[in-house]
């Protein structure tokens, strides 16, 4: 069996049509056909006819994305897409419909922070520190320490951006979990001259003995004249670096237990004296007198100091005792009301001899400035009306009167010898 394929003469270019004609193949053979040619925009068809080309419905559009193709006869033409996208969207790129717009790829919306495309919107996923503003779709520093009162520090909080810091008041340093505060002990950079004792968040300066602190900066101690202190030493004060030495009189005067107050040395019972063995030692504030008793005629020695009248019956002179005594009086610069002695002290009251107390006290020797006076109270009492300043040295000479039936029947007289000290103690 034989197969006969046609031989395609205008394919294999053996025919012998012209120019201006076409090669049309037939089975077994072909034939010239006269060639039409078509302006731009139209094409031949199968009868050989001219006809329109839709450019528009080509593969490929000769149109933009954003445009839609519109044919014509030989041409086409491209109108805007009529198609709105609201916003958040924008139009495909055939123009058939609205796609979302991928804000995270346009500009630096979050800034360091992450963007997280959404359908019509975008959101920011904020750092730690951060907290995203629904409003300006922004984000935003966030106050720790007013998001979190009294939570974060332990005593204040600062804000920083994105994040917080904690610090101390004054007095305590920061621990190192940078949220707890420690007391720091001041005492070891020895703010203070002297003593230090370390409180919570502070110090405090202490002074040793004999010292003050400075009430300007609260930290220098210094020396305390205890001398300008009122009756510091009874004599002299000499103050020195934190304490002071009291003073006292060169002579006759020791320090008492306080180490403060002058005390009188008593010489006489101290055998210091130089008396005689024919004189009374007295012992005065910051000495001692030698006292001998010289008895007036018609009157002879009673003991060491008293002279007794020789004939009682002398109605001629009514003296019968003379007595001698001795005072050791302080300096008194003021004197608010009278200083007393009683008789009963000073010995001059009756004596043994008489039956009755005296009836009547007199004054006759006092000094200047009538500075002592006596009065009869229970007994008879010398009183230092003045003040007196020392040393001095004076006798008082007083009566004592026995009245019967309005006539003095005894006298006694007392000799106070009275010395004042130059000093007050």
């Amino acid at each position: 069996m034989y197969i006969f394929l046609d031989i395609d003469e205008c394919a294999v270019g053996s025919h012998n049509c012209g120019a201006g004609f076409a090669c049309v193949n037939t089975p077994g053979s072909f034939y010239c056909d006269l060639k039409v040619v078509c302006r731009d925009g139209f094409t031949l068809d199968a009868s050989g006819k001219c006809i329109d080309v839709d450019e528009c419905s080509a593969h490929t559009s000769p149109c933009q994305p954003s445009q839609t193709c519109v044919n014509m006869v030989g041409s086409y033409s491209c109108h805007a897409n009529a198609i709105s996208c609201p916003r958040g969207f924008h139009l495909s790129v055939n123009g058939t419909r609205c796609k979302d717009v991928n804000e995270c790829l346009v500009g630096t919306k979050c800034a360091k922070h992450v963007c997280v495309n959404l359908e019509r919107l975008y959101r920011c996923e904020c750092r730690t520190g951060y907290m995203f503003n629904s409003v300006t779709k922004l984000c935003e520093d966030m106050n720790e320490c007013t998001h979190y009162p009294g939570r974060l520090c332990a005593h204040k909080c600062e804000n920083t951006e994105g994040s917080y810091r904690c610090s101390c008041a004054t007095g305590f340093k920061l621990a190192y979990d940078g949220r707890d505060c420690q007391d720091i002990n001041e005492c070891e950079d020895k703010p203070c001259s002297q003593e230090c004792t370390n409180v919570y968040g502070s110090y405090q300066c202490y002074c040793h003995r004999g010292y003050q602190l400075n009430d300007v900066d609260g930290m220098t101690c210094e020396d305390i004249d205890e001398c300008t202190l009122p009756n510091v030493c009874s004599y002299q004060c000499v103050n020195t670096p934190g304490d002071f030495n009291c003073t006292c009189p060169s002579s006759g005067y020791t320090h008492s237990y306080d180490a403060c107050t002058c005390q009188d040395i008593d010489e006489c019972a101290a055998g210091t004296h130089s008396c005689s063995a024919k004189e009374t030692c007295f012992n005065v504030q910051g000495g001692f007198r030698c006292l001998f008793i010289e008895c007036p005629p018609n009157f002879r020695r009673s003991g060491d100091i008293s002279c007794q009248e020789n004939d009682g019956n002398c109605a001629r002179d009514p003296v019968r005792i003379i007595t001698s005594t001795a005072l050791s009086l302080p300096t008194l610069q003021r004197l608010k009301e009278p200083e007393g002695e009683t008789g009963g002290r000073k010995s001059f009251t009756k004596q043994n001899l008489l039956p009755d107390e005296p009836d009547v006290f007199d004054i006759l020797a006092t000094d200047e400035l009538l500075s002592f006076d006596v009065i009869k109270a229970a007994h008879g009492v010398i009183r230092q009306i003045k003040p007196v300043l020392g040393p001095k040295e004076l006798v008082l000479e007083v009566t004592m009167k026995y009245v019967q039936s309005g006539v003095v029947s005894q006298q006694n007289i007392v000799l106070i010898h009275v010395f004042i000290s130059e000093f007050w103690f």
